[in-house]
C-alpha cells in the first residue's frame, strides 16, 4: 500500500460530489416527461456505471416503463442539461485539492479512471480547475471496456510507463473494487462516496473517511 508511484482516482463519489448536479439533471428529464423526481439520496445508489445506466437504474427505481428507444430519449434530454450545468452544485469533497497538490509535489503520477463520459469528465475537472494535476484521464467511453474490467486501469499503467504493481486504485464502489483488484491493485474506498453496500468496505484494502488519510500512504 505504501509509496505507490501511481494513484488513480474515480471522480463521482471519490473526487467531487455530483449527486445534486446528477439529481437537477435527472428531475429536469423526468419532468420534461412528466415523470415523478428522484430524491438526493436516491441519486447516491443510481450512479456509478455512466449516464445510460443512470438513466436505466432511474427508470427501473420509477417504475418507468422503458425499451431502448426510451432510454434514448431520456439520455438526450439529460445530458442536453447536465452538459449545460455541470458544475451548478458540484464541489470537491473536502481536502481533495490539498491532497492532489501534496501528491504531485512528492512527484506521483495521478489518473482519473472514471465510467463517466471522457469529454464530460474533463469539462467537470476543467471547471473545477484540477484537472492540470492529472496526468491521464480514461472516461467509460474511452476504451472498448469500463470498469469493473481491469482494462481501463491497464492501459492507464501502460500509457504512464508505471506497473499494476506501483498502482494503486482509490474509488468509492463496488465497480472500483474490482476494477482495482481485477487489475491485481491493492483498492482504498471512500466511506462518504455513493454506495449503499457497505459490506465492499470488508473487501477494501483501506478505507477511509477522509481524503487526507491519503497522505498516510506517503513516507
Amino acid at each position: 500500500m505504501k509509496n505507490k508511484k501511481l494513484f488513480i482516482f474515480d471522480l463521482d463519489g471519490t473526487l467531487v460530489d455530483t449527486a445534486p448536479d446528477f439529481k437537477n439533471s435527472l428531475n429536469y428529464m423526468l419532468s420534461e416527461l412528466d415523470y415523478p423526481l428522484v430524491s438526493l439520496e436516491e441519486i447516491r445508489n443510481l450512479v456509478g456505471y455512466g449516464a445510460r445506466e443512470l438513466i436505466r437504474r432511474t427508470a427501473v427505481t420509477k417504475n418507468i416503463e422503458h425499451d431502448d428507444a426510451k432510454l434514448n430519449e431520456m439520455l438526450k434530454i439529460f445530458l442536453l442539461h447536465y452538459t449545460h450545468n455541470i458544475d451548478d452544485d458540484s464541489i470537491l469533497f473536502n481536502n481533495v485539492r490539498e491532497v492532489l497538490e501534496f501528491l504531485k509535489s512528492k512527484e506521483i503520477k495521478l489518473a482519473v479512471c472514471t465510467n463517466k463520459m471522457e469529454k464530460l469528465s474533463v469539462m467537470l475537472l476543467e471547471k473545477l480547475d484540477v484537472l492540470k494535476y492529472f496526468d491521464f484521464l480514461v472516461g467509460g467511453d474511452t476504451y472498448i471496456k469500463s470498469k469493473p474490467d481491469p482494462l481501463p486501469l491497464i492501459e492507464i499503467c501502460n500509457y504512464l510507463k508505471i506497473s499494476q504493481s506501483e498502482s494503486i486504485m482509490i474509488g468509492d464502489s463496488a465497480t472500483d473494487l474490482n476494477a482495482g483488484h481485477n487489475a491485481n491493485m491493492p483498492v482504498v474506498l471512500v466511506e462518504y462516496g455513493y454506495t449503499d453496500n457497505k459490506n465492499i468496505y470488508k473487501e477494501a484494502d483501506m478505507v477511509i473517511n477522509n481524503f487526507s488519510q491519503l497522505k498516510d500512504l506517503i513516507t
